[in-house]
């Protein structure tokens, strides 16, 4: 495993911004940096990158970490992949060690993960080697080499052939000390009749790898006619691969969508293998399945363009109405290229050469509206019915934008090309959208009941602090001490001309005083222990935590969805304390309000005992704890002003 000082380096190495901006473009906003948010569709950025403090936070969806937590999550890495893939970015040699600390349950999964990873490879490196190096093997590398592909192509994609031989693949892996157990979870073996079989066999092999290029999947196309057998099999989806968010050939073409600002979007795998082979390296595949949302979004985040070549019959254009809309509804441009029947890009590229295919693509490429009123053109014209099926279909679509302007550019277009009233579409465009955001709206309703309980409770008990009379300041009050801690943790103050870390001074004016919610109790905890060890942490530490619950909270605690232009001063002359100059009065403010909470909670205990006390003894006793509290009380008061929190009473 990754020594902890290795591990440390990275972390403190690795700056979010440069990690997130490989995958999302994001524009400076104040100090911090904004983007639209690849966890979750949305129009309105909510995505903050805060390069002062490493981290990230969408205010959309929560999902909020670190670059590594990133990684992860977006990328479907595991923690050692991702250790990893950072230190090579970083130029941070890696020093392995046992850290027998970890969690069993972390490790057992990153341990699974890393099995399929490395099980799948393997399997690659196999079924590569049997076509290159084995006679029965033959028949796959005939079936590439009559496709037109080159040995350079049949690396790069790292094609292979799985043979006809039952178990070949499983008994060479698990001789070679893999697990069955990882080889089924990897979809490379499947238990029949009481044995186990290989469960690709006789076909030529096609690897699936994701944004990083690790094999993660696999299809496979069979090799003999079989009215019982299907043509394409593909890995089941498991802990590294989930169809829906993987396209195919995206590893080898996003850094010419980048530098193109156009993405190739096709059907099958050889027409993305095709293409690159024949110099058109931005084209991807949607593996022969229905186009996903995700899908798209992994496209948009590289580039807004989408290009869709489908074939000439009724299956593709289909797909391609199908898919047209789901583009819009990312607020992406989709142009539409219809390849002559019966030519798929595969046999077309092959047939005229890529000078004469790209040509082809620009002089044949159609909007949303040319496209659909193309295909429709002849029978809607003779037809009014026809006419306005295609009306309300197109309508439909316009309304699915998201961008104001390209809308009433395309409202005008159908205008003129349908000879009607623009004012009558657009009408009927507004009537699609109302209705669409009306669906919108009840679903952000349920989503909010779904939402955290901690910002509905602290937002509510935020807005009740407004008030004296106030039965839900805890949470608020202990929400702001965790805040501090997290904050100005590792900073020094002066104590007695002493200068100390804000820690020790915080749970020294709280000492006798304990953190009552218990998702603040639970980093409250951490750094008192810590601290009693000598240990003293800075926000980073809680913000790239390896507990889900601390980091996420620390995290939100942290952050905020709004900041102040640089620009702020120069346009209201008006000068904003810097956190340094601030802090000393934001921690002594935060704890005497604590305490004074604090303090009435025991006051009007202290006022109930005294309402039927045990005896004159007991009478006393609790006499002077209530003038001690009363003095404290009006000390506290003194201190920061009249408006006293008062606790449920």
């Amino acid at each position: 495993m990754i020594s902890k000082p290795t591990i440390q380096k990275i972390i403190d190495e690795a700056r979010v911004e440069d990690v997130v901006g490989e995958f999302v473009t994001l524009k400076r906003r104040g100090s911090n940096l904004l983007g639209l948010c690849p966890f979750h569709n949305e129009k309105t950025p909510s995505f903050n990158v805060n390069p002062a403090r490493n981290i990230y936070k969408c205010f959309g969806c929560g999902k909020a970490g670190g670059p590594l937590q990133f990684l992860m999550d977006y990328q479907q890495m595991t923690y050692p992949d991702a250790l990893r893939y950072l230190a090579k970015k970083y130029n941070i040699e890696i020093e392995e060690t046992r850290d027998e600390t970890d969690q069993k349950e972390q490790i057992e999964k990153q341990n699974l993960t890393e099995s399929i990873l490395i099980a799948n490879t393997r399997a690659q490196k196999f079924f590569t080697d049997y076509m290159m190096n084995n006679e029965a093997g033959g028949i796959g590398l005939a079936y590439f080499k009559e496709r037109g592909f080159i040995d350079k192509t049949i690396e790069k994609f790292q094609l292979g052939y799985a043979p006809d031989a039952g178990s070949l693949l499983t008994q060479t892996m698990l001789k070679e000390g893999f697990q069955l157990d990882i080889l089924k979870k990897a979809g490379l073996t499947s238990p029949k009749e009481g044995s186990t079989y290989d469960f690709f066999r006789n076909r030529v092999m096609f690897p699936i790898h994701n944004m990083t290029g690790k094999v993660v999947a696999y299809g496979g196309r069979i090799m003999v006619k079989d009215e019982k057998a299907p043509k394409y099999v593909n890995t089941a989806e498991s802990e590294v691969y989930q169809k829906s968010k993987i396209l195919y050939g995206a590893f080898f073409a996003k850094n010419e969508i980048r530098k193109k600002d156009e993405c190739l979007l096709v059907e099958g795998y050889t027409d993305v293998i095709s293409l690159h082979q024949s110099g058109i390296e931005n084209a991807v595949s949607s593996s022969g399945t229905s186009l996903t949302p995700d899908q798209i979004r992994l496209v948009k985040r590289i580039t807004p363009n989408i290009t869709m070549l489908y074939d000439g019959d009724a299956a593709g254009i289909k797909a391609a109405l199908r898919g047209t809309d789901l583009i819009l509804e990312e607020g992406m441009n989709v142009r539409v290229v219809i390849l002559p029947a019966p030519e798929d890009p595969d046999s077309y590229v092959r047939k005229v050469g890529a000078e004469a295919f790209q040509k082809y693509i620009q002089e044949n490429k159609k909007d949303l509206i040319l496209f659909k009123t193309s295909l429709f053109a002849t029978e809607a014209k003779a037809d009014p019915i026809k006419k306005a099926e295609l009306i309300r279909d197109i309508v439909d679509s316009i309304a699915k934008i998201p961008d104001a302007i390209q809308r009433s550019v395309y409202v005008k277009e159908s205008s003129q090309l349908f000879d009607m009233s623009e004012q009558i579409l657009i009408t009927e465009v507004n009537k699609a959208r109302r209705k669409k955001q009306g669906e919108l709206q009840k679903e952000e309703e349920k989503q909010q009941q779904r939402e955290s309980p901690v910002k509905d409770e602290l937002s509510a008990a935020a807005h009740k602090a407004q008030t004296i009379e106030n039965p839900s300041n805890l949470p608020v009050l202990e929400h702001d001490i965790i805040r501090i801690l997290l904050e100005f943790g590792s900073w020094k103050t002066q104590d007695n001309e002493t200068e100390i870390s804000v820690v020790q001074y915080v749970l020294e004016e709280l000492e006798g005083l304990d953190i009552e919610t218990p998702r603040y109790k639970v980093i409250f905890d951490l750094i008192k222990r810590d601290f009693a060890d000598g240990v003293v942490h800075d926000e980073g530490f809680f913000s790239a935590n390896d507990d889900e619950q601390i980091r996420n909270l620390a995290i939100d605690i942290l952050t905020q969805p709004y900041t102040l232009s640089e620009n702020w001063w120069v346009k209201y002359k008006v000068a904003i304390a810097e956190k340094k100059d601030r802090f000393v009065k934001d921690i002594h403010s935060t704890i005497i309000r604590f305490k004074q909470f604090k303090n009435i909670v025991e006051l009007r205990k202290i006022e109930k005992l005294l309402k039927e006390p045990k005896d004159e003894a007991d009478l006393q006793r609790l006499m002077r704890l209530h003038v001690l509290l009363m003095e404290q009380k009006k000390e506290f008061a003194r201190t920061i002003g009249n408006v006293v929190y008062r606790p449920n009473t």
